[in-house]
């Protein structure tokens, strides 16, 4: 159980009460260590805790809020292998700044609409917010004189790539670029609409002459992608150090 200690990430020892028996030094720089793992937990994500990891035997994955040192709503990968009664957990902390925001802020529109008139200012201001947020969500790095990024964060929905479209494109041609590398690190849920959305977009830089490549793709949404319509012809690349060694 020593050897945890030294691990980079944060790490945890837990018996099938969700005891703690042991954990890594970063585990205690990121959290406010209890006796139980579930006190780690926010309120809200426990019911998601029982559905993913309650009756797994072997190995379970997910996305939890948890409370740590430096917010009471992180979201984090967790990862959890288990050995006849003790689980292996680690703990991947996101960027999830954008996402977090976008989901108040979407709660907030939401409630927004269903008040009166007075409030319409205020409704109008969220609105604005949101699509400040849509933009951040897709921005356009340039790596190279040849090969720019567009890390994508949130959910992968219609509106996401409709709204940033024309500026990927616009930015695509007049950089002089030959290749476009999308990034999936960051991306939650998919939809339907979005993937067929984002289909199209590939294959107009593919018209214009440019090589799209895409990186970080995960199981859920590799499952999205092969069920469109239209398929990807594109590489699919397992990391940025990859891309831009490619690249250069």
């Amino acid at each position: 159980m020593s050897d945890i200690k030294y691990s980079p990430q944060p790490y945890f020892i837990i018996d099938r009460d969700y005891q703690i028996l042991a954990f890594s030094d970063r585990s205690a720089e990121t959290f406010n260590i209890s006796r139980n793992f579930i006190e780690l937990v926010d309120w809200e994500s426990k019911e998601k805790w029982d559905t993913l990891f309650g009756k797994a035997n072997c190995r379970a994955e997910g996305e939890l809020i948890m409370k740590t040192k430096e917010s009471p709503y992180a979201l984090l990968d967790i990862r959890i292998n288990w050995n006849e009664d003790e689980g292996h957990l680690i703990c991947l902390e996101k960027d999830h700044r954008l996402a977090e925001l976008e989901s108040i802020v979407e709660k907030h529109r939401l409630r927004l609409a269903e008040t009166n008139l007075e409030l319409l200012e205020k409704k109008e201001q969220v609105e604005k917010t949101l699509f400040e947020i849509k933009n951040l969500s897709c921005p356009f790095i340039k790596l190279t004189k040849t090969a720019a990024l567009v890390p994508l964060f949130g959910n992968l929905d219609d509106d996401l790539i409709r709204q940033n479209e024309d500026r990927v494109l616009l930015k695509s041609q007049d950089g002089g670029y030959e290749e476009i590398l999308f990034d999936f690190n960051g991306v939650g849920d998919f939809t339907n609409e979005g993937v067929e959305t984002f289909v199209m977009l590939i294959k107009e830089l593919q018209i214009m002459g440019l090589s799209p490549s895409i990186i970080g793709i995960k199981p859920n949404h590799a499952f999205y992608l092969n069920s469109s319509n239209s398929k990807l012809e594109v590489p699919f690349l397992n990391s940025l150090s990859k891309a831009f060694k490619k690249s250069l």
